[in-house]
């Protein structure tokens, strides 16, 4: 049943972000709310739930990438970089600010994973400048820079003014990041 409420849960922020109440759970779930709290501890506990299962899904996803063999290094890292959990509730930019703003402790779990989860990162980027396909660079300046760039995506501003999706635009930062913009090396 908890599953089931955290499904509900995710349904009911992909409708209303994260202003969604226990009551619109039960109801969606044709529950109680009491029946509802037999299970969960609190709606901040189910956000928790939902944040910790996303993380883990990209540690998981992260890992599939790392073991596939069939992918180039260039591949691995772009795919890496540009990773969102698959059907992540949080895709959504104005979610993502909304839980900045209203869930602290939930979010400190996004950012902790943001700031340093960057293993995989390293891993390849030291293959890549090892097997000379990547040129020495400051990584921990590289890293940096995509933390900035990733929260400004995160920004209402950025989002309403460019009408993307946080996957197209993440996607897009990688690209610029890792290729730039020149069509062929600089002349």
């Amino acid at each position: 049943m908890k599953e089931r409420i955290i499904q509900a849960s995710e349904d009911e922020i992909i409708k209303r972000g994260l202003k969604f109440s226990i009551r619109d759970v039960a109801k969606h779930l044709g529950i109680s709310t009491k029946t509802v709290y037999q299970y969960v501890e609190s709606k901040e506990s189910i956000i928790g739930a939902i944040v910790e299962r996303s993380i883990s899904e990209m540690r998981n996803a992260e890992k599939e990438i790392m073991e596939d063999s069939s992918l180039s290094l260039r591949h691995k890292l772009h795919q890496t970089l540009a990773l969102l959990p698959r059907g992540f509730v949080f895709q959504d930019i104005h979610i993502l600010e909304e839980l900045k703003q209203r869930y602290p402790a939930q979010w400190q779990e996004v950012d902790n994973y943001v700031r340093k989860g960057w293993d995989n990162i390293r891993l390849l980027v030291e293959e890549g400048v090892a097997t000379g396909q990547i040129r020495e660079f400051d990584l921990e300046l590289f890293i940096q820079v995509y933390i900035g760039a990733f929260y400004h995506l995160m920004e209402r501003r950025h989002a309403a003014r460019n009408g993307l999706s946080l996957e197209k635009a993440l996607g897009q930062m990688v690209d610029l990041l890792l290729v730039g913009i020149y069509k062929e090396g600089p002349k």
